[in-house]
């Protein structure tokens, strides 16, 4: 395929990588949680892909049971099936912008949109524990108050423990905003900066009126 003579391949070869993370990141986990208890003590981890959730996720039901909280059925979860889609759209529009957007308006839409993912993510994420501690059974053998786990760090909700972090997939996506974002910029000015080190030569400029003498 012939570049067009307007082509920016710096630009090119950022949103190419930035595609590359994005289609990786479709197998490799997006955020971790895990759970200790005296009763637990080696621990229950759930991982969240972005199309399945692996895990010890029948004894966390079990556990959520008695707390009233919903148990987790991936097959409710309309997040799961979203994704392949959302993600595939961004390939799409970061590919065809590498070739195409040369304007920076156009640029910073795709910019916007992967940063847009990146923080979405989370916010669905927080929202959906929100609800896991907020709308629960009433029947529930043990009443508790209302919980909101973090979607980032740690919470203790009577004997258990949690602790979540993001995993290495959502920093492929962190990745890809960023490499379209700063990538061109930042390769730019180090190239310069590159260029401009070293020693010169001093080298005498003279006036005009001693150009004039001369003559």
């Amino acid at each position: 395929m012939h570049l067009h003579p307007q082509t920016d391949r710096l630009w090119l070869a950022c949103s190419l990588l930035a595609a590359v993370a994005l289609v990786t990141s479709a197998w490799l986990p997006l955020w971790t949680m895990e759970l200790h208890a005296p009763q637990y003590p080696r621990g229950l981890t759930l991982t969240a892909y972005g199309t399945r959730l692996e895990g010890d996720i029948q004894e966390v039901n079990t556990v959520n049971h008695y707390v009233g909280v919903e148990p987790v059925h991936t097959d409710s979860i309309p997040e799961l099936g979203l994704f392949p889609y959302l993600l595939g759209g961004l390939v799409v529009l970061v590919v065809l912008a590498g070739f195409y957007a040369r304007a920076w308006w156009m640029r910073a839409i795709v910019s916007l949109s992967l940063w847009g993912f990146v923080v979405g993510f989370l916010i669905d994420l927080q929202w959906w524990l929100y609800h896991s501690g907020h709308e629960r059974n009433s029947d529930a053998p043990y009443r508790i108050d209302d919980f909101t786990p973090r979607v980032l760090g740690g919470t203790k909700v009577v004997n258990f423990e949690s602790e979540t972090m993001v995993a290495l997939g959502y920093w492929m996506i962190v990745a890809a905003a960023v490499l379209v974002t700063f990538g061109p910029p930042v390769v730019r000015f180090l190239v310069a900066s590159w260029r401009n080190t070293g020693t010169t030569e001093d080298r005498a400029v003279a006036s005009p009126g001693q150009s004039t003498a001369r003559q």
